[in-house]
């Protein structure tokens, strides 16, 4: 988001139309015999506070003002910023000398070009002139003499003395010296540089800068009368006389000029009080001045507090701080026409805010959003700052403020900028003691505790005295201070409303509730980038595998548990794009399981770990979200050390936790406890949780969010993987890996593989899971096995924020169902062992050439092997779902992609694990080949009420279908999440493919007999 440019930008608020009414005064004014007798001068007052817009009135109002024809009249505009000059020891002399030098420049701008040219004639006659006496005077004479003898003429040429005493310059130098000279004469020459006293004879010297003086402007005059300065414009000029006196016996009378002088001044409060007063005194000697007039940009506050200073000795008796005349009083006397700025209302606000960043601002239809009216609510109605807000709150977007999954992150944001920007005092206060005491004051706002801040303060002091645990005293301390701030805050000038702010913050905290930690990242969104700094300076720790770059937007953890054994070739992911194997005996060659990359786990670096387990020992939970919410970024994204968890369990938790199972798992304080601290435990955490307490706290830490349940037995934890067949249970035993066990993955948690018997003739099918990417299922073919993986039931994103129409609005759907998909797109290996054909080529390779039809008899054919299962392709709200994995950019893997995540704009494919997988293991779902859906949703099912398993008629069925992910010949732009194609059924394009998804069969999913 950028700021348009301030030069260029219209006027807003209104203030457009103020501009416009005070250029028709001001002309109107500096119209011959316009001003009155006594004060011809006229004054125009334009009020409003710092950043209220009048700088920019000023600048709008400069260059609407008509400049005057340049022959009898010239309108001369003369900015005077006060705060420059606020040092001189009298300010009338810089607003003289400011006058004088846009005089002169406005006076040589407004000279006629033919008045121009007829001056360099002029000049060049003089300078050539000046040419010819150089040459007499070296060896020119000598020759005409001789010439002239030889002729018979006897006359002796006049000799030049030179001056033995003065060098003579080079001739090209006198010849520039002489140009300078003819240039110096024309210039303007005022009385200002010879201003020696400030009132003697002031008005004689004010009326010859103002030019109502004649002799000031004689020589402009002179240029105008006679068309420039010379000998050639003189003569020029009587010959013309001559010539129309001859003609009709009368010579024309010469036209007068004047000059008017518009002041704008501004800027004065940010001069000292003493010192603006000083400049309106100064402008008081302008009022008897035909020709002049003003525009004041002033804050009245600021004259209020000069006038007092000014007349500090001088109390009326017996009223102390009452002085002989007012701030409104002097500017009474002084000021002609006061004009108060329009402060923007709520409104218009959010309709500037739509109109000038609508990215950020407004919705689909071009009206202002929630953010929008979130920060026109919160920030004063003062232009300056509202630009101030956006400017901020783009630098916190290009800082990485906050996790991008925050929700409602941006308006969250909005709130901290406007408190570091309206209410520092209060905004250092909570970012060094907690950010959570932010939703402690939104909660004391909604109890109306701001009524009596007296009493809050003592109640405050009461709770002190009654605590008994350190980490309480610490809490109640930092309480006590709030009231002071926030009363400092409410009583401010600036406008800001902090209980409105308040009240923001508590809806906000119901729709989007963010951790304590979360919200400690926003708060101190400056320091993202340097705590992200910090992190990459700790060394690695050693890891059994060696490490290996990826790109940043595919750094996820590793996968370390051991990958079972096939009994022949596999369908796995692939490290990169290997070239091309061509099949042997015995099966189709596959690439195998790489070595994922092995970092250190991001483990958070507390400032005050002392002060969380203390916190953690009171059992009161809001000091828990305090502690957390102190350490901010060092929180964000990372999880508690080994050590750290240590004296946690040693704490009191772990009997919180067992009182709590043993109420039956309540939604209590020690509920919400280990909901405050599940972003932040490691995975060794959970472990022991779980194998501790079981399935109680599975549900609350959704470690893995995948299980459907938990059972413990024998010191190991079991995991029931989610259904492939209705009424199947497969549970899976935790192999618990030390070497990166620490990894803070939901989906992520290393089990072993579990085998389930398969009757004769059908697919073997396994289950297991591993430490980066979840749970995972497996069909076996002989010896091909395709593997899938989980896409949980739930909320994603969907659409394009830009994108065509076909595409939809970005919107949030919720699928009512999770299902498995196959981690690839069909290979050529697994259509050849399906449809039972001989595979020809590169069986990785995926399977391209076919059609709707041929695809719909693969999945009968699959399903017919998996009984139970329901085979089909996935709908297009299913399929963008996996593809994103959560996220909400345009491709999974962030807003820039290269070859290293799309492989697209090429001649060929790449086998179907060719590049890395998404974060929930899928491959290549964006680029080289295009993948049909089932489905073809119209435009009524592309909004944002379409949010609910969002699906179109099923596409099997339909002429057109939907292609997604585009293709390796398709540009890389058209490889996002949210791209989409159309083509007829009968197309079997060399660069469309598919991938399938598989989920139980439910009673409504049952084929008919």
């Amino acid at each position: 988001m950028q700021a348009p440019a301030a030069a260029s930008a219209p006027l807003s608020f209104g203030h457009a139309a103020v501009a416009r009414r005070l250029v028709a005064a001001l002309e109107a004014s500096l119209q011959p015999g316009a001003g009155s007798s006594t004060e011809p001068a006229l004054v125009i007052g334009v009020f409003g506070e710092w950043g209220a817009g009048k700088s920019r009135l000023l600048q709008t109002v400069a260059g609407s003002l008509s400049p005057g024809d340049g022959q009898t009249a010239l309108n001369v505009v003369v900015p005077f910023n006060a705060w420059r000059y606020e040092r001189e020891e009298h300010l009338l002399v810089p607003l003289l000398r400011v006058a004088q030098q846009c005089l002169s420049k406005a006076l040589e701008a407004s000279v006629p070009e033919d008045i121009r040219r007829a001056e360099r004639l002029s000049d060049r006659f003089i300078l050539l002139g000046e040419l010819a006496q150089t040459v007499y005077q070296h060896g020119g004479r000598e020759l005409l003499q001789t010439a002239l003898a030889t002729q018979g003429v006897v006359f002796k040429l006049p000799e030049l003395k030179k001056d033995p005493n003065k060098p003579e310059p080079p001739f090209w130098e006198r010849w520039r010296l002489r140009r300078e000279a003819l240039k110096r004469e024309r210039l303007l020459q005022t009385p200002v540089n010879q201003l020696n006293s400030l009132y003697y004879d002031f008005l004689e010297h004010l009326k010859a800068v103002t030019g109502r003086n004649p002799k000031a402007l004689a020589l402009h005059r002179e240029r105008l009368k006679y068309g420039g300065l010379g000998w050639w414009p003189r003569l020029n000029y009587g010959l013309r006389r001559l010539g129309i006196w001859l003609g009709t016996g009368e010579t024309p009378k010469d036209q007068d000029f004047q000059v008017n002088l518009v002041f704008l001044v501004d800027d004065l409060d940010r001069c000292l009080p003493d010192k603006a007063v000083e400049v309106l005194e100064a402008i008081k000697l302008f009022l008897e001045v035909e020709g002049c007039a003003f525009v004041l940009a002033l804050d009245e506050e600021v004259v209020e507090r000069g006038i007092a200073h000014r007349y500090r000795d001088y109390s009326l008796q017996g009223k102390e701080g009452m002085t002989p005349i007012t701030g409104a009083e002097y500017l009474e006397k002084l000021v002609h026409l006061p004009v108060r700025l329009p402060r923007p209302t709520g409104a218009a606000a959010r309709d500037f805010l739509a109109g000038k960043w609508p990215d950020w601002f407004a919705d689909a239809s071009a009206q202002a959003n929630d953010l929008a009216t979130l920060v026109a609510a919160v920030t004063p109605g003062v232009p300056r700052k509202l630009h101030r807000m956006t400017a901020l709150l783009a630098l916190a977007e290009s800082l990485g403020a906050g996790d991008a999954k925050t929700p409602r992150r941006r308006e969250w944001l909005a709130i901290v900028c406007a408190l570091q920007l309206f209410a520092p005092a209060l905004y250092r206060y909570l970012r060094l003691h907690g950010a959570r005491l932010l939703i402690t004051l939104a909660d004391w706002r909604t109890d109306a505790l701001f009524r009596d801040v007296a009493g809050l303060r003592k109640a405050l002091q009461q709770q002190v005295l009654a605590v008994d645990s350190p980490a309480q005293l610490q809490y109640r301390l930092v309480l006590m201070r709030l009231p002071d701030l926030c009363e400092a805050v409410m009583l401010n000038r600036s406008g800001f409303d902090l209980l409105e702010l308040l009240a923001r913050v508590g809806e906000l905290h119901e729709k989007a509730a963010l951790t304590g930690a979360q919200l400690g990242a926003l708060m101190v969104f400056t320091e993202v980038e340097a705590a992200a700094e910090a992190a990459a300076a700790v060394p690695p720790v050693a890891a059994a595998t060696p490490a290996v770059a990826v790109p940043a937007e595919m750094a996820v953890p590793p996968v370390t548990a051991e990958m079972p054994a096939a009994a022949g070739p596999v369908i796995a992911p692939a490290a990169a794009a290997p070239a091309p194997t061509q099949p042997q005996a015995g099966g189709v060659i596959e690439p195998v399981e790489p070595a994922m990359p092995t970092t250190a786990p991001l483990e958070a670096r507390l400032e005050n770990e002392r002060a969380l387990v203390e916190a953690v020992n009171s059992g009161e939970l809001e000091l828990v979200r305090v502690a957390l919410s102190r350490e901010g970024a060092a929180m964000s994204g990372r999880v508690i050390s080994y050590a750290l968890w240590g004296q946690l369990r040693a704490s009191r938790l772990m009997e919180q936790v067992d009182a709590w199972v043993q109420r039956g798992a309540p939604a209590d304080a020690t509920q919400f406890l280990l909901q405050e601290l599940r972003p932040h435990l490691s995975q060794v955490a959970a472990f022991d949780l779980l194998r501790d307490f079981g399935a109680p706290v599975q549900r609350v830490l959704k470690r893995p969010d995948w299980a459907q349940d938990v059972r413990v037995g024998d010191g190991n934890v079991g995991l029931l993987a989610p259904a492939f067949v209705a009424g199947q249970e497969v549970w899976l035993e935790t192999v618990r890996s030390h070497s990166a066990a620490e990894w803070h993955i939901p989906r992520g948690w290393a089990c072993a593989t579990h085998h389930l018997e398969s009757g004769e003739g059908r697919p073997g099918l396994s289950f297991g899971s591993d430490e980066r990417y979840g749970v995972h299922a497996a069909i076996h073919l002989g010896d091909l096995e395709q593997r899938l993986r989980w896409v949980p039931a739930g909320k994603s994103a969907m659409g394009s924020p830009k994108g065509p129409p076909e595409e939809g609005e970005l919107r949030t759907i919720s699928l009512s169902r999770g299902f498995w998909m196959a981690n690839t797109a069909c290979s050529v290996a697994l259509w050849s062992r399906v449809m039972g054909t001989v595979a020809t080529g590169d069986g990785n390779l995926p399977m391209t050439g076919i059609s709707a039809a041929d695809i719909e008899g693969f999945l009968t054919r699959l399903g017919q092997a998996l009984p139970g299962c329901e085979c089909r392709l996935p709908s297009e709200a299913e399929w963008e779902a996996a593809c994103r994995a959560g996220s909400r950019t345009a491709w999974a893997f962030g807003n820039e992609v290269g070859p290293q995540h799309v492989h697209a704009a090429s001649s060929t494919a790449l086998p179907v694990a060719g590049l890395g997988p998404n974060a929930w293991g899928f491959f290549q779902m964006h680029g080289n080949v295009a993948e049909l859906c089932r489905d073809l949703l119209d435009d009524g099912q592309r909004t944002a009420e379409s949010w609910l398993d969002p699906e179109g008629p099923p596409g099997i069925e339909s002429t057109w279908h939907a292609v997604r992910g585009g293709s390796f010949r398709t540009r890389i732009e058209q490889t996002r999440s949210a791209a989409v194609e159309r083509v007829g059924r009968n197309a079997d394009r060399d660069d469309m493919g598919f991938r399938f998804i598989v989920r139980a069969r439910t009673g409504v999913d049952q084929p008919p007999a």
